[in-house]
């Protein structure tokens, strides 16, 4: 119901996703069910991954969100 809402609301944007691979594979399967959109997110949008960045600044280090949060002092006590 909102696929073309959406499609319209990060054009042009640069997504900013962490684990992007995953994020973006399920905005193409969910895309693919519709095939009146003929678009898929791989491909037509600049996304940056973080945490591909966070594994190139910190490898070898936890790198998942409540991690990077404590690691670079961000408040995420009201995340659900």
């Amino acid at each position: 119901d909102v696929a073309g809402e959406f499609l319209e609301f990060v054009e042009d944007a640069e997504l900013v996703i962490h684990n992007a691979p995953f994020d973006v594979g399920s905005l193409d399967a969910e895309l693919a069910r519709l095939p009146a959109i003929g678009r898929s997110m791989s491909g037509e949008w600049r996304v940056l991954d973080t945490l591909a960045l966070a594994r190139q600044l910190h490898p070898g280090q936890r790198n998942s969100l409540d991690a990077l949060c404590r690691r670079d002092g961000v408040d995420n006590s009201g995340r659900d």
